[in-house]
Formats: C-alpha cells, structure tokens, sequence
C-alpha cells in the first residue's frame, strides 16, 4: 500500500517540476546580469524651468503716517472746539480755543506801560540836551521801553499757545472734552492723524535681513477685506532687535480714499527675489553631505550621483544652482537604498508646478 501511494505522489508532481524549470530556463536577463527582483522603482522628476518667487509670510501692523495728541502748552478753560469728531482739516487750522480774556487784559496794560516809557524816555532825552539829567537816567528809560517789549513778546506766545492749531493735515478722532472744562498743561484733548500714505510696519527674521532693501514690492491683506493691498519698503531699522533676532521694516502704503485704517492687523507677503528660469527640486531629492550636497539622477536605467549647489528654498522645494540642467531626471524615492550604479527602472513621475514660497 505505501509503495502504491508513493508512486501515485510522484506521478503528480513530475509534470509540475518540469513545468518550474521550463520556465527558469526561459526568463531573459535584466541589464548587465540584474535579475528583476534587484532593480529599485523610483519615482522620479525631469527637471524643467520654469519662474519662481521666494516670499516671506509675515504679519504687521498698519500705522498712520503722523500721529500727534494735541494738549494745550498752559492750562486754562476750553472756551470754544472748532471742529466736528472725524473731522478732515489742514495744517495751520484752530480746533480748540482757551479763554485768552486775562492775556489781553495783561497785554493792553504792556501797551499802556509801554506808551508812558517811550514818551518818558524822549522828554529825558530833551533834558539830556540841556544837561538837565545824566546820561544814566536816560539809559535807565532806555532799559524800561526794552524791558517792556521783551514782556509783550512772551505775552504773545502765550497769548499763541491758547490756541491748539493742527500740526499737519489729517484725520480728527474723537475727543473727550466740552466747552468749559479746564485743562491743564499737557492734558491730552485730540488725536490727530494722517492716514495717506499709511506705514506698514513688521519684522524680518535676521538671516533674511541682507536681501531688505528699499523700493521692495510688499503685497498684504486686512481682516474684513477681500482685495490684496500694495506698499513699498522704505526703510529699516538701524539694528537687529536682540531679543527676537529680527529686524524691523516699514513700508509706505498709498491709501487717498480712506480705505485703511490705522492700528489694522496685516498677513504680508514680502518678495525677496524673483529668478525666471529656476530648477526646483523636491527637497526630499536633496541629500545633505559633508560641506556639500547631492542628488541621484537617472541614466541609462543607472542611479548616478551628483554633487549639486543649492540657491533659493521654498516650503517643499529648493532651487539647484549648479550640477544639473534643463531635462535631467532625478530620483525622488528610494533614496535610502539609493548608491551610485543601482540598476533603476521609472515609477511615477512628480510634476513640479508654478511656486512661490
């Protein structure tokens, strides 16, 4: 019986042995000796140019051009306000008026005091010609009329600074006192501001600080507001704040009708450069050496490595400078068993669209 079984077993597996080694004997070669199973898929990208712009994504902060809160320079009742709250009004212009009625008295006293002296001093001047008085008492007339128009001249000024004039032209915000109140020197009375242009400010991380330089496009938008908003650079702070390491930036934002306003938050989208004809690759094709980097293209079904020099990085991509060009394809995966003349063959490839960073 065990014979019977062990003859009918091998009946049954002759026509399967000998279909196996058919089939061995059948299979071509794959490249210079590489069987199919040593061959690595890759996915892969063909390098083509195309235009990029390396931008920052910051935010700031908009800021009128000029600010001033108005005070009075010496207390005194608020007698009348010349101007509604939101008001537009000019250089030059009176707002606020202070009660001015003690000044004036003290200032046609000055008149008066001074009348007297001038005709005192031309009747001592007559007796001087005489030899009636000594030269002294002339001088000492003299001394009086100069003393009393030093006095009249400090009264005008103060008789000025009853009046709160606009600095500049601008905007009026709202006030927060009335006719009848009094103020003391230095009280804060308006806010004045002007709001074209408007001052973008923000901050720059400082290994960007180099690439500011004035005249650069800055592109932002403002909560509540659909449209993109332009400026440009204008200045930069002397130094490099030292303890977030950033260097603040202003830029210069046309606003004639009033559509921004001051204090408002910004995203910003600032252009540090533009380069038309850049190579981008993923940064995960970039394999980081000693003092240098490489890529592995594809050639001729081979992995070859190349040393390459980086330019601009992007979120998920960097520019190759040096060591490749237009129409080269580079491995995207496989990169950990990747080494120079690894039998490849293409997977996917990665398309690289329109990017700014």
């Amino acid at each position: 019986m065990y014979n019977v079984r062990t003859i009918l077993y091998s009946l049954l597996l002759a026509p399967l042995a000998v279909l196996l080694w058919s089939c061995e004997e059948e299979a071509p070669p794959i490249g210079n000796g590489a069987t199919a199973s040593s061959v690595l898929e890759v996915d892969y990208v063909v390098l083509r140019p195309q235009p990029v712009a390396n931008q920052l994504s910051l935010t700031g902060t908009l800021l009128a051009s000029e600010s001033a809160d108005l005070s009075p320079q010496i207390a005194g009742l608020i007698k009348t306000i010349s101007f509604r709250e939101g008001d537009w009004v000019r250089a030059g212009q009176e707002l606020v008026k202070l009660d001015d009625r003690q000044y004036l008295a003290q200032q046609q006293k000055l008149n008066a005091q001074l009348e007297t002296a001038r005709k005192d001093l031309e009747r001592k001047e007559q007796l001087l010609a005489i030899n009636g008085i000594s030269q002294a008492e002339v001088d000492n007339a003299e001394l009086l009329i100069a003393s009393l128009e030093a006095d009249l001249l400090a009264l005008d000024v103060t008789l000025d600074y009853t009046i709160i004039r606009a600095p500049f032209n601008g905007q009026i915000g709202l006030r927060s006192v009335s006719p009848g109140v009094y103020l003391s020197a230095g009280s804060p009375v308006i806010r004045l501001v002007q709001t074209n242009p408007l001052r973008l400010e923000f901050n720059v991380p400082e290994r960007y600080a180099g690439e500011i330089r004035e005249g650069q496009p800055v592109r932002f938008t403002v909560a509540g507001r659909d449209e993109t908003f332009q400026g440009q650079v204008y200045a930069a702070e002397a130094v490099i704040d030292e303890a977030s390491r950033a260097l603040r930036i202003r830029a210069r934002v046309p606003n004639p009708d009033g559509e921004l306003i001051a204090g408002a938050f910004a995203d910003i989208e600032l252009t540090l450069d533009s380069i038309p004809n850049a190579l981008l690759a993923p940064t995960e094709a970039v394999i980081p050496q000693l003092n240098e980097q490489a890529v592995f293209q594809v050639k001729g079904g081979k992995a070859v490595e190349t040393k390459v020099r980086t330019g601009i990085r992007l979120t998920r991509h960097v520019q190759i400078r040096e060591g490749l060009e237009a129409g080269d394809t580079i491995m995207v995966s496989g990169l950990l068993q990747a080494r120079d003349g690894l039998d490849v063959k293409p997977g996917e490839e990665i398309i690289i669209g329109p990017l700014s960073n």
